[in-house]
């Protein structure tokens, strides 16, 4: 058999119409119009795309990476100065069953030998940290002081969220994590969920951002660098995995608009909301389908909330929500194929919509 022929001729083709008609004769007379879905306000989606219904430009999401291997967070609360050297066993253990990112939830500004104690025994260089916490954007210049005073730090891939920061902060932040810190991405934009107005809203305060630093002759590249995007994945799947293939679509539409010479991604950090029901199963079943929407999507990053809420979470609960994206990478191979939704009509026609009401949405901000 040649390898050319087509192993569907065999087959009639079924034309749009008839498609449409057995439906209808299975939903007993009701329009196929009554299965779309309005997924917000004036943003109608139809279960039912063929090719023809799908614009061929729009196919594929804007990937630039080889694969879409994502890193397994692991957070951790760091309520007083004292527990750090606790912390860090847990740190090592969840280190040691296969987590290769860490989140630090601190309710006070860290010292340095706060820091040291916590990450005793880490290879900075394997992994990579965000830095979070109420007290941190207190002092935000004063943490990344302390930060830069930590051995080895320049080799570890970090982020950290400083808050809202005014315009001289912004420069005199970007300028010292220049010299000393220049793996860490200290302008972090949450996307509160999967509708269009928190996407048009982190691309206006990344546009923001990105005004304020050119205006100080930084390029796209520098800033970019500095950029942590942070998705919150909700229960509506094909939602959420749209929205992050939306998102980079409007990444990209502003970088053509600075006129950027070439294209490069933020970091893209995604939290399921998997601890928001008080049953714990159901919590545990919907931190997997969450966890493979942010894996579809395509992000950097992925943490997966325990069933029972991180203050609450314990050595199972942790290795549950650990272990769900290892299935997803070490079984179902997620991480080795780059943007597996392309070419799936409905999802491509949801990603459109999303990214066309967006960037309308922006325009108007």
């Amino acid at each position: 058999m040649e390898q050319t022929q087509n192993l569907f001729q065999e087959f009639d083709k079924v034309t749009t119409k008839e498609w449409v008609d057995a439906i209808e004769k299975f939903l007993k007379g009701k329009p196929v119009d009554s299965l779309n879905w309005e997924i917000e306000e004036g943003l109608i989606v139809s279960p039912l795309h063929r090719k023809e219904t799908t614009t061929s430009q729009y196919l594929g999401s804007a990937n630039l990476s080889p694969n879409n291997h994502w890193r397994i967070c692991e957070a951790f609360l760091v309520k007083h100065p004292a527990d750090c050297t606790t912390i860090n066993l847990q740190i090592l253990e969840a280190l040691n069953k296969g987590a290769n990112a860490l989140i630090f939830d601190f309710s006070f500004t860290p010292s340095v030998d706060d820091l040291q104690r916590l990450l005793k025994g880490v290879l900075l260089e394997l992994i990579h940290i965000h830095f979070q916490g109420v007290a941190l954007p207190d002092a935000p210049k004063t943490f990344l002081e302390t930060l830069s005073h930590i051995p080895n730090i320049q080799t570890l891939s970090s982020s950290c969220n400083l808050g809202s920061l005014n315009k001289d902060l912004i420069c005199d932040c970007f300028d010292f994590c220049a010299v000393h810190l220049p793996q860490l991405r200290f302008l972090n934009i949450l996307i509160e969920d999967a509708s269009t107005q928190s996407l048009s809203n982190a691309i206006f305060t990344a546009n923001q951002w990105i005004a304020i630093l050119k205006e100080e002759e930084k390029n796209i590249e520098q800033i970019t660098n500095f950029l942590r995007f942070d998705f919150n994945i909700g229960e509506r799947y094909f939602v959420e995995l749209a929205s992050i293939r939306a998102f980079k679509r409007l990444w990209l539409g502003l970088l053509e608009a600075y006129e950027a010479p070439t294209a490069i991604f933020p970091f893209l950090h995604a939290t399921t909301l998997s601890d928001q029901h008080d049953n714990q199963y159901w919590n545990m079943i919907t931190a997997t389908t969450q966890a493979m929407a942010a894996a579809i999507g395509g992000v950097d990053s992925i943490y997966v909330r325990p069933c029972n809420s991180l203050d609450k979470a314990d050595a199972f609960t942790r290795r549950i929500a650990r272990n769900v994206q290892h299935l997803l990478q070490s079984e179902s191979y997620l991480n080795r194929v780059v943007d597996p939704a392309s070419g799936a009509y409905y999802i491509e026609n949801l990603t459109v919509a999303l990214a066309e009401k967006a960037w309308q949405q922006f325009c108007k901000l």
